[in-house]
């Protein structure tokens, strides 16, 4: 089964709120790095890139991760959803602990820009999904001659 689809054959809401969030993260990263770099200097738009382009390969990657274990066996669904959270989280703090000893990162716009980065994430995850078809019945047929 493809993770476009749902169980029953019908389009998934998960590539349309992917889609939307890239998009719109596309759109905020460069704005974040410019409010940086007025507020921080050149390390700060340093940090603030790094931090926003670590939050949306954080949630990018999961995203697909996550589709991959739900196209698979239901009843893994939630323990691998698990997993890949897990792996995230422990990615997400090695991630953490390398930069926090590069001397050129700013704290400050790297912690702004990923808290930033996240709620535009959050905002293309929602928009995405409200935007997406949604099988409402998937197990009800119509009468013929409706459509």
């Amino acid at each position: 089964m493809r993770t476009s689809q749902s169980r029953s054959g019908a389009p998934s809401p998960a590539r349309s709120m992917l889609r939307t969030s890239l998009a719109i993260s596309a759109a905020s990263v460069p704005v974040i790095g410019l409010v940086a770099l007025l507020w921080r200097g050149q390390a700060g738009l340093s940090s603030a890139l790094v931090g926003a382009v670590v939050v949306v390969g954080f949630f990018a990657l999961g995203h697909l991760a996550v589709r991959a274990v739900v196209a698979g066996e239901p009843g893994l669904s939630i323990a691998g959803a698990f997993v890949v959270y897990l792996g995230q989280v422990i990615a997400l703090v090695a991630v953490f602990l390398v930069l926090r000893r590069a001397g050129w990162v700013d704290g400050r716009a790297f912690g702004a820009a990923a808290i930033i980065q996240t709620i535009v994430w959050q905002v293309g995850q929602v928009v995405g999904f409200r935007r997406a078809r949604h099988e409402i019945y998937p197990d009800v047929a119509l009468p013929s001659g409706h459509s």
